[in-house]
């Protein structure tokens, strides 16, 4: 894969080969057309790198950063667009579907840094559980779990 400078030499020395009667205007088209071609190809390529480049670096956002981010929007009560630049990375929105009589659309919303995640049911939240090491050999269990 040539440069694009140096695509641009190599079409200017196929134009003087053409003018000094090297090539002929049948073979400079040809060859000219692959030239164009190459740097088309390249300059999408670019583009393209260009653009992952721009998303990577967007998500340089470290386990850390995004937890002290978390932290600070605890206990908001409303969503501001700071708060979704922070911390949302894109959302997927699908198309709405007709369930039971009920239109339903399903979104799926990737934070930065962690990505999509499910959160779990209330019920499959485990209750908590706290363990404490009093001396060698001796541990303390406390649950909030109800005795039944």
């Amino acid at each position: 894969m040539l440069t694009f400078s140096e695509l641009d030499t190599h079409f200017e020395r196929l134009y003087e080969d053409n003018v000094s009667g090297k090539i002929n205007d049948e073979r400079l088209a040809k060859m000219s057309k692959n030239c164009e071609q190459e740097q088309g190809e390249n300059a999408a390529k670019v583009k393209a790198l260009k653009s992952e480049l721009r998303k990577v670096g967007g998500q340089l956002m470290t386990a850390d950063n995004f937890l002290e981010t978390i932290r600070r929007y605890t206990n908001a009560r409303e969503l501001s667009q700071r708060m979704v630049t922070e911390l949302i990375d894109h959302i997927d929105v699908y198309h709405a579907e007709n369930v039971g009589g009920q239109t339903v659309q399903r979104i799926t919303i990737f934070y930065n840094c962690i990505g999509a995640f499910t959160v779990p049911e209330h019920e499959s939240i485990p209750e908590a559980d706290v363990r404490l090491k009093t001396r060698k050999g001796v541990a303390l269990s406390y649950s909030q779990a109800k005795a039944g």
